[in-house]
């Protein structure tokens, strides 16, 4: 609800009580502490165990019954240890992240940035996304995050300033291609998530997981008119209370063309490559959105 005021206020005081909590614990208890309560979660929210259910069933036909439930539980307990990990890793600043840190392709990103045309960032919302953001902004200057503001405007700070604390900058989804666009012809770099479902009218069917997909389309547009190679990265927890960052070979677009056979065949290369990611870690992909058309509906 976006014209909500005191519901607003009662849950910034709800998230700043609970994030308090958790960081009064010591961090490597929070991964375990939020994979149950993500047990919780799994047993209470049929709806969205469905919706998971239904996905890896078109998605992952190959999978019995038995083991697309235990597959589904374990994406629960992933995305509650996720979560509390996330508010307790905000107890720390730059420099005692980057003691965290794992760095897996960091030459990827560097081919990328030396050609000169500032770099696209693609990820998705697979394992311990946030914290793949990070290390470009605390290596390399500011990434610029494209993100949806959330209808709670005192959360949206919070997550703001979460996300700006290595450096980083935020765009608004709304209206962000101009802005992407004037921070890559600056040689900047510029990330956008890019594996959820988007509203029929902003996108392109491409095929994910074998089934067709509405995908937008920006990132391949502007892609191929800066000329921009794209970096694939993602972030995944390790044990003991830190993180792994891993870049994946720069994309990069076809000079000379940019119609809309362009710009499909890039979409669905981003799709592929996210869509390969996911299936080195199914569990820590987000199956509980209605990602294709139709799902869980």
């Amino acid at each position: 609800m976006k014209d909500a005021p005191i519901l607003h206020r009662i849950e910034q005081i709800a998230y700043l009580s609970f994030r308090g909590l958790v960081r009064a614990l010591p961090h490597r208890a929070a991964r375990p502490l939020g994979r149950r309560l993500g047990d919780l979660g799994w047993l209470v929210d049929v709806r969205h165990r469905r919706v998971a259910h239904d996905n890896l069933a078109a998605a992952m036909p190959h999978l019995d019954a038995g083991e697309r439930s235990r597959l589904v539980r374990r994406c629960f307990r992933h995305f509650g240890g996720a979560v509390l990990d996330t508010l307790s890793s905000s107890r720390f600043d730059p420099v005692q992240l980057c003691r965290r840190l794992t760095l897996e392709g960091w030459e990827h990103v560097e081919d990328a940035e030396a050609l000169g045309r500032g770099v696209f960032f693609l990820s998705a919302h697979l394992g311990y996304w946030e914290i793949a953001a990070y290390p470009p902004g605390l290596y390399g200057g500011p990434l610029h995050v494209v993100g949806r503001p959330l209808d709670n405007p005192h959360l949206d700070r919070e997550l703001e300033r979460l996300r700006r604390r290595c450096g980083n900058e935020v765009i608004p989804k709304r209206g962000a291609a101009r802005r992407m666009v004037k921070v890559i012809r600056e040689r900047g770099r510029v990330g956008i998530l890019i594996d959820q479902r988007v509203p029929e009218q902003e996108a392109i069917e491409v095929d994910f997981f074998g089934r067709p997909a509405l995908t937008s389309p920006l990132l391949a547009r502007l892609a191929l008119r800066t000329g921009a190679p794209v970096v694939p990265i993602f972030g995944y927890g390790e044990p003991r209370g830190r993180y792994r960052f891993v870049a994946r070979p720069p994309i990069e677009a076809p000079q000379g063309d940019d119609g809309e056979a362009a710009v499909h065949d890039l979409t669905r290369e981003y799709m592929r490559v996210t869509e390969e990611e996911i299936l080195r870690a199914p569990e820590q992909w987000l199956w509980m959105h209605r990602r294709w058309k139709g799902a869980g509906c």
